[in-house]
C-alpha cells in the first residue's frame, strides 16, 4: 500500500514538473541578427499584429535632433546568425558605443544568401544585443563575413559585448592548426603515365596515395607522384579568408617570399595541364589544374567542413600577433605628417637631374627634397616630394596604433591633430595643401587636403576640411595588389560597355583585378 501511495505521489508530481521544464524559455542569445518583414512600415502604421512567423519588438533609438524615439518592428523568428557563428569581435575605440564583427564560414554564408535576397535600399536588418534591437539599418549592400553593431549606450557595454562574444567563440574552436599544416606541392607532369606503367621511384618526387573519388571502403585509391619538398607552406600566407562563392576554398594572400617560390616553380608547370597538390597535415586534398601565372592572391580548393576551414584560416591569420603596449608606444612616435611644398611638383622637375643622381635639395625656406615611391601599376614610380622637416602631429595626437594581419599598421588620429591641419591650410596661400605621411623614416604617400568652399550668389556658406581621421601604412604587397585592382576596375567600367565578350572570358584580364586565382579546378572537387 505505501509502494502505491509513493508511486501516486511520484506521478502527481511528475506533470507539473515536467511541464514546467517545456515552459522554461529557451536561452537569449547575446547577439543576433533577424530580418525585418518588408512590410513592417505599413503594419506598424496600421497597428497590427505580429504576422506569422515574426515578433514585435521596440526598438529604441536617438532621432538627429538628439530626442529618444520609439518604432515597432517585426522581425523574424529564425535567425539569420546568431553569436555561435561570430568569429571575432572588437570594440571600436574610435567609436564608443560600436563594435565590429567578424563572423565565420557558416556565418557569413548566411548573411551572404539572405542580402542576396533582400532588396537592397528598402529592407532591413535587426541587430538584438541581449534580446533588445539596437539597430535596425536598411540594407544597402550585400554583407558576408563582417557588420558593424552600434547603438550600445550603456558604460563599457561595447568591450563587455565584445569579450563574451570572443570568449564564446573560442570556447567553440575545437579544430586547431598550425600554418604549416597546410602545403602546395608540385604534381610530376607524367605523373598518370608513370603510375600506368608501374613507375615506383621518379628523382626529385615521391608517391603519394589519396583515396579514391568513389563511395565504399573498396574504392580504388589515386597514386601522384610529388615533389620531395613542397613549394610553398601556410608560414609564407599573410592572410587567409573562406571564399563564400566558391564552397571549400581559401583565399590566401603570400607574402613576398611566397610569391616568388609559387612563381619559381610554376614557371616550369603547363598552364591548363598541369597540377598542384594541396596538401593539409600529410593528405592530399585536391590536385587543381594551373590556369595561370601566379599571385599574391590565390584561390585554392582544401574541401571539407566549415569548422576545417575557419579553423585553418585562424591558425594563418594569428601569425602576426597585435601590437603590444610598447610596440604601440613606439608606432606613434614613428608616424609623422609633414608638410608638402605648395610647387613641389614644380620644383621635382626642376632639380630632377640632381634628385636622380642622389642629391638632397634644401630651399632657403626650410623645406628639403624627400625620395619615395608614388603609386602606379605595375611597379610603383620612384619620386620626390619637398617637405617642411618638421611633423604637424606629435604622438600624443595618435589616438591608437593596431596591426593588421597583413602587416597592414592603422593609426587613429584624435581631434585635436586635424585642428593643427586647418590652421596650417589656413595659413596656406595655396588652395590646396599636401602633406606627406611618413613612418620610422620613410614617406609612404603624399595627398592634398581639399578645402571646399560652398557658395551661394558669391556669399560663402559653409567651409570644410577634408577629413582623414584613421591613416594606414600598407605593406608593399598590399600597394601594389590595390593599385592593380584600382586600374582593373577604371578598364573595365570604360571598355565593358564596347566589348563585353572580352571582359568576361579573358583569363588574364580577369585576373588582373580580382582576387581569383592562377590556382582553379575545372571539373569538381572530387576528381583532378
Amino acid at each position: 500500500m505505501k509502494q502505491l501511495l509513493c508511486l501516486l505521489l511520484l506521478s502527481a508530481f511528475r506533470l507539473p514538473l515536467s511541464a514546467l521544464a517545456e515552459a522554461v524559455p529557451p536561452p537569449v542569445p547575446a547577439i543576433a541578427v533577424r530580418m525585418v518583414h518588408p512590410d513592417n512600415q505599413e503594419l506598424a502604421g496600421k497597428g497590427k499584429p505580429a504576422p506569422e512567423g515574426y515578433t514585435a519588438c521596440v526598438h529604441e533609438f536617438r532621432g538627429n535632433d538628439g530626442e529618444m524615439k520609439r518604432t515597432r518592428l517585426f522581425v523574424k523568428d529564425a535567425p539569420v546568425i546568431t553569436e555561435a557563428d561570430v568569429e571575432r569581435a572588437q570594440a571600436d575605440p574610435g567609436n564608443p558605443g560600436q563594435i565590429n564583427i567578424t563572423l565565420n564560414t557558416r556565418g557569413g554564408r548566411a548573411m551572404k544568401e539572405t542580402t542576396s535576397a533582400m532588396k537592397l535600399g528598402h529592407d532591413r536588418l535587426a541587430v538584438l544585443v541581449h534580446g533588445r534591437v539596437t539597430t535596425a539599418p536598411v540594407v544597402m549592400a550585400i554583407l558576408s563575413n563582417t557588420f558593424t553593431v552600434s547603438g550600445l549606450d550603456g558604460e563599457n557595454e561595447a568591450e563587455n559585448l565584445a569579450e563574451l562574444l570572443n570568449r564564446k567563440a573560442a570556447a567553440g574552436k575545437a579544430i586547431s592548426f598550425t600554418p604549416r599544416d597546410l602545403a602546395l606541392y608540385a604534381v610530376h607532369p607524367d605523373s598518370s603515365r608513370l603510375v600506368k606503367e608501374g613507375t615506383l621511384s621518379v628523382p626529385g618526387y615521391r608517391l603519394w596515395s589519396r583515396p579514391g573519388a568513389e563511395e565504399g571502403k573498396n574504392a580504388e585509391k589515386e597514386y601522384l607522384f610529388l615533389g620531395n619538398a613542397p613549394i610553398v607552406t601556410g608560414d609564407y600566407a599573410q592572410s587567409a579568408r573562406p571564399n563564400l562563392d566558391y564552397p571549400g576554398h581559401l583565399n590566401i594572400v603570400w607574402n613576398e617570399e611566397g610569391a616568388r617560390k609559387l612563381e619559381q616553380a610554376c614557371a616550369a608547370l603547363r598552364p591548363g595541364r598541369d597540377r598542384i597538390a594541396v596538401v593539409l597535415r600529410g593528405a592530399i586534398l585536391s590536385t587543381p589544374v594551373l590556369h595561370g601565372a601566379p599571385s599574391h592572391a590565390t584561390l585554392i580548393p582544401v574541401p571539407g567542413d566549415d569548422r576545417q576551414l575557419d579553423g585553418l584560416c585562424t591558425a594563418i591569420n594569428n601569425q602576426l600577433p597585435p601590437l603590444t603596449e610598447q610596440q604601440q608606444r613606439e608606432a606613434k612616435k614613428e608616424l609623422a605628417i609633414y608638410p608638402v611644398h605648395p610647387r613641389s611638383a614644380e620644383l621635382e622637375q626642376r632639380f630632377l637631374p640632381e634628385l636622380r643622381r642622389g642629391r638632397t635639395i634644401h630651399l632657403k625656406s626650410g623645406f628639403r627634397s624627400i625620395p619615395y615611391n608614388r603609386p602606379g601599376f605595375p611597379e610603383p614610380v620612384p619620386a620626390w616630394a619637398f617637405i617642411r622637416p618638421e611633423s604637424l602631429i606629435a604622438p600624443e595626437d595618435v589616438r591608437y596604433a593596431s596591426r593588421e594581419q597583413d602587416g597592414t599598421i592603422t593609426c587613429d588620429l584624435l581631434p585635436r591633430a586635424w585642428k593643427k591641419l586647418r590652421s596650417f591650410m589656413d595659413g596656406s596661400p595655396a588652395g590646396n595643401v599636401a602633406v606627406a605621411i611618413a613612418f620610422r623614416g620613410r614617406v609612404h604617400q603624399v595627398f592634398n587636403i581639399r578645402n571646399s568652399l560652398w557658395q551661394m550668389w558669391g556669399v560663402p556658406l559653409v567651409t570644410t576640411i577634408q577629413p582623414v581621421s584613421v591613416i594606414c601604412i600598407f605593406t608593399p604587397e598590399e600597394e601594389r595588389r590595390m593599385d592593380r585592382e584600382l586600374l582593373y576596375f577604371i578598364l573595365r567600367d570604360m571598355l565593358s560597355p564596347a566589348c563585353p565578350w572580352f571582359f568576361k572570358n579573358c583569363v588574364p584580364f580577369r585576373t588582373l583585378g580580382e582576387q581569383k586565382p592562377f590556382l582553379m579546378i575545372d571539373s569538381g572537387l572530387d576528381r583532378p
